[in-house]
């Protein structure tokens, strides 16, 4: 896909990523995270910052592209994450969470699940890290972070108070098939709601309605 819209993340990662890689325990950096890298990687992970993020994405799924809505929130060490299909809760700082799947029910755990979500995914093993520098997003400066593992090719936007604002994911190979795109379309201080962070709140959804229609299209 050329995906990344001309309109205004989640879900840092998409979630049918995190749980592709959720059972498989991190290996040993070939490349370790140093200098401004880390400091942004870092950032985006152990933020504090209470904030609820709207995004535009397309993404590739069953091998078909797909436009949809997803949506992060944080408060404290707590995060949330959803797609159309997936939620996601973890503790940053417990280094603990679950990732529920809406069309199977089922549900990862453990650890895997945190580092996934809580900002920057860090399961995998980097072969590369470069900071690319300050880059212009609709909500203001960001640093730009270049990230590839055996798997995939990545970049993300991330703002001062660590949220991510754009992410980009291209599969590692001669092919370089784009398999994410993701963009801010809101970020707001202020949660939908304070009782979403456990296990009970993945029965339902906090997006409001108007986030889950494309920027610029009428509400059905």
């Amino acid at each position: 896909m050329k995906f990344m819209l001309g309109t205004p993340q989640v879900a840092a990662v998409l979630v049918t990523a995190l749980l592709s890689t959720a059972c498989t325990p991190p290996a040993t950096p070939e490349v370790a995270l140093t200098g401004k890298a880390k400091e942004v990687v870092d950032r985006s992970k152990t933020t504090r910052t209470t904030y609820a993020m709207y995004s535009w994405n397309e993404v590739t799924f069953k091998g078909q592209p797909v436009q949809e809505w997803g949506a992060e929130f944080h408060s404290g060490d707590k995060h949330r994450v959803e797609t159309p299909r997936d939620r996601v809760i973890a503790d940053c700082k417990a280094q603990t969470g679950v990732a529920l799947s809406l069309e199977t029910g089922k549900t990862v755990e453990g650890p895997s699940v945190a580092r996934a979500a809580c900002g920057i995914n860090t399961n995998k093993a980097f072969t590369a890290v470069e900071w690319q520098g300050l880059v212009r997003t609709p909500f203001g400066p960001a640093d730009r972070v270049h990230l590839s593992d055996k798997t995939d090719i990545r970049t993300y936007d991330i703002s001062p108070t660590g949220v991510i604002l754009r992410s980009t994911y291209v599969q590692n190979s001669p092919e370089q098939r784009m398999g994410l795109s993701s963009e801010a379309v809101a970020v707001d201080s202020e949660l939908p709601a304070p009782d979403m962070f456990d296990k009970a709140s993945l029965a339902r959804s906090y997006v409001p309605d108007r986030f889950k229609t494309m920027p610029g299209s009428a509400a059905p």
